[in-house]
């Protein structure tokens, strides 16, 4: 994360806009996972009139990074000219205008809540993006299951041996 030399006057603003907050509405569908989310429209929804209230604006843009894949940068600026730049790189699932577009509506969703400090989706430890089944796809995690250590399953102890062991 980068931001101006000083930030106190956009500091003072943020606190204000995230004590107005409300979490993103969870209005649309994954049809994949059977879940629902908040897509980028009801992110801006929750924040547009907070952040314009305190004098704050951002700024979205987007850049190619290497080895396929895409930066989506994000910019909290204040009307003082105090800022918060973050940026998102994204792998691309697809090389052609639909993964890159869908690549930049997830990256600018995540960064807009992420730099604002909006609350958007459920919090699974993770474990929907690190787990993957012996296909090497990610697999859902049930209802009410929960991950130890990012597993599914507690990690298999060796138990000490008893007895001398010998050493060759």
């Amino acid at each position: 994360m980068r931001t101006s030399e000083g930030i106190s006057d956009l500091a003072k603003a943020l606190t204000e806009v995230q004590a107005s907050l409300a979490p993103a509405k969870r209005d649309s569908t994954n049809p994949y996972y059977n879940s629902t989310y908040a897509d980028l429209s009801s992110v801006w929804e929750s924040c547009r009139e907070p952040l314009a209230k305190n004098g704050l604006s951002v700024i979205q843009g987007n850049r190619v990074g290497e080895a396929n894949t895409l930066i989506v940068v994000t910019i909290l600026i204040h009307e003082s000219g105090q800022w918060v730049q973050s940026e998102l790189c994204l792998p691309l699932s697809k090389s052609d205008p639909q993964g890159v577009g869908s690549a930049m509506t997830y990256g600018r969703r995540y960064g807009l809540a992420a730099i604002v400090g909006i609350v958007a989706d459920p919090d699974d430890d993770a474990n929907a993006a690190s787990a993957k089944n012996g296909n090497g796809n990610v697999s859902q995690m049930r209802q009410n299951e929960r991950p130890v250590n990012g597993n599914r399953r507690p990690p298999q102890i060796n138990q000490p041996t008893r007895g001398p062991i010998s050493v060759s």
